[in-house]
């Protein structure tokens, strides 16, 4: 009888040791696959690579390009710097982090991407002029990253996905970026693309680009006080002010001036998608419109 209770209770304490390994073992086998959970890791060219990635799987991101837009971003702030501004990337240091992907922008880092392509290092190359575009570089990056089921674009743009006001097709806009050269978007800019999703109508929206900024126009004054824009776009880029806008000739002559209905939208989320955070507040400015 004491033989019999010995051998149980060997068994019980047996039973509390052996418990807990097996279910980590089973957790393990269940959760674990040497392919889908090995961390793919990725360095993004662009700010708002950066920030899809890390809002995707901020451990993979291991290289970034330095930004003002992340400067209150915590998350960000350990991750090493491979370019700043206009400057190429440091192709050196890009190596160094032995990534498994660098995405970056077409036209402007296609000679970084083939050099690190003949390297074997896999690249994606992207121009995101429109929403469409956005969404594919997000399920891109969803597919390299392995994850699935995360609605990250309508979770973080909250004020870009929404019903069409169909009267809005009756406000005519013209949005101006600069003044030297005055360019306005058409259809084929990042600009124009979130004008129309808002169901405006671009004055400069079907009119042909032409020169160095694809799917930017050069206007002149003359046709703006033809045109008499109902409201007006204004562009603040870096290192400017709306002041400057004020130094057109024909400025007090606009139906928009008289009416104020002026609205300054900053470079980064209008004009340069720059981030999920800028994107968001460029559609709230227009949504209020």
């Amino acid at each position: 009888m004491k033989l019999c209770f010995k051998y149980l209770l060997s068994l019980f304490i047996l039973q509390i040791f052996i418990s807990p390994l097996s279910l980590l073992a089973n957790t393990e086998i269940k959760g674990f696959d040497t392919k889908q959970n090995k961390k793919t890791k990725v360095v993004a060219l662009t700010s708002l690579g950066a920030d899809l990635v890390g809002n995707l799987s901020i451990n993979s991101l291991v290289g970034m390009p330095g930004s003002s837009l992340f400067k209150n971003k915590k998350e960000f702030q350990n991750i090493p710097v491979v370019s700043r501004g206009r400057m190429q990337p440091d192709i050196e240091k890009i190596i160094s982090l032995k990534p498994d992907y660098v995405v970056g922008a077409k036209g402007f880092h296609d000679k970084t991407l083939k050099k690190l392509e003949d390297l074997g290092i896999s690249t994606i190359s992207t121009n995101i002029k429109n929403f469409k575009d956005l969404e594919s570089f997000e399920s891109k990056l969803k597919n390299i990253l392995i994850i699935k089921n995360e609605s990250l674009l309508e979770d973080k743009l909250e004020s870009c996905y929404f019903k069409i006001d169909s009267s809005r097709k009756n406000k005519n806009v013209l949005a101006l970026v600069s003044v030297k050269p005055m360019l306005s978007p058409n259809s084929n800019s990042w600009s124009g693309s979130l004008i129309k999703r808002f169901g405006f109508n671009n004055l400069t929206a079907e009119l042909p680009s032409q020169g160095e900024f694809k799917g930017y126009l050069n206007i002149n004054e003359e046709w703006i006080l033809k045109n008499q824009p109902n409201n007006l776009l204004l562009v603040k880029t870096p290192g400017s002010s709306l002041d400057q806008y004020k130094s057109l000739i024909i400025w007090n002559k606009l139906s928009a001036v008289k009416n104020n209905k002026i609205f300054g939208f900053d470079y980064y989320g209008f004009i340069n998608p720059g981030s999920l955070s800028s994107i968001n507040k460029a559609c709230k400015k227009l949504s209020n419109i």
